[in-house]
């Protein structure tokens, strides 16, 4: 009994500084955040409270429902653009194609450049006359051809997604670590009874590689929910309201008006859509469950 308190102490004292620091760097931020949210708050002064206003202003603001909609439309390109192209360059990689080891490192390099710089370089693919984009596409005969692709409203929004679209290193990294868990020997069966290596990818790794993409779509699709330093080193929601999102639209809330409670119910609804996409994904993944079943 005596060993067993001890042993008790011991853990409380190992865990205790990591709960603090929970508490007061994510606990406590969102606590205030969902108190502030049914207040009248401008960050300086006393709380009000006024019960709903905040999230009814939100819900009938024609702003909020186009910075929605943009914020959906990323996740379902991270859902079913983002996420598929990372687990294919898994594929392709986990067999071992002359130069992998070098395409691997080689599609970490944007993960490791921080956001911002990433934005400030694309800035110089799509400016409109000495950006590279468009000088390529002059090279090639079109001498005349000049598009604002960050600020003209056909282009904006593509152009923002092409930014981090296609920097899927993660999700790749993630899913190799996932294929060799795979026993070898369940190849060797397939392979023994006639199946190609599409066959094998198509009924034994993807099926396996379920609750490893269902993890993928939620880091993702959470990531797109929180996206604010390439849109606002890029475009900063524009032209108008094109290219704005939730995150961006919080900003412009606490820096242009001071409404730092209006913000924070939008931080909250944000948060909320967050916890839908992973019980989402814990369902149609079955996270929950195991390989075999």
């Amino acid at each position: 009994m005596k060993t067993k308190t001890v042993r008790n102490i011991w853990l409380v004292v190992f865990v205790l500084p990591a709960l603090v620091v929970f508490g007061l760097l994510y606990l406590a931020p969102l606590v205030t955040a969902v108190v502030s949210s049914f207040s009248k708050w401008n960050g300086f002064t006393a709380m009000e409270f006024i019960g709903l206003r905040n999230y009814s202003s939100i819900f009938k603001d024609p702003d909020f429902h186009n910075a929605l909609l943009n914020t959906l439309k990323w996740a379902m390109w991270a859902t079913f653009v983002h996420v598929p192209f990372g687990v294919l360059v898994a594929l392709i990689l986990a067999r071992r194609p002359k130069g992998w080891r070098f395409v691997r490192a080689s599609f970490m390099v944007p993960n490791i450049i921080s956001r911002a710089a990433l934005a400030i370089l694309f800035i110089f693919v799509f400016k409109p006359q000495v950006g590279i984009l468009n000088s390529l596409i002059r090279a090639v005969g079109f001498q005349d051809f000049s598009i604002n692709w960050l600020y003209d409203s056909r282009t904006a929004f593509l152009s923002i997604t092409s930014i981090w679209l296609w920097y899927a290193a993660v999700i790749t990294l993630i899913t190799m670590a996932e294929l060799t868990a795979i026993s070898p020997s369940i190849y060797d069966s397939a392979r023994i009874d006639g199946a190609t290596r599409f066959q094998i990818d198509w009924h034994i790794n993807l099926p396996l590689l379920k609750r490893i993409i269902g993890t993928g779509v939620i880091i993702a699709v959470t990531s797109v929910f929180k996206m604010f330093d390439v849109i606002y080193m890029t475009t900063n929601g524009g032209p108008g309201n094109k290219t704005v999102n939730i995150a961006v639209m919080m900003l412009r809330s606490i820096v242009h008006t001071s409404r730092h409670g209006y913000a924070n119910a939008m931080g909250i609804i944000l948060f909320l859509m967050g916890m839908g996409v992973m019980l989402i994904s814990t369902r149609v993944f079955r996270m929950g469950q195991s390989s075999d079943t």
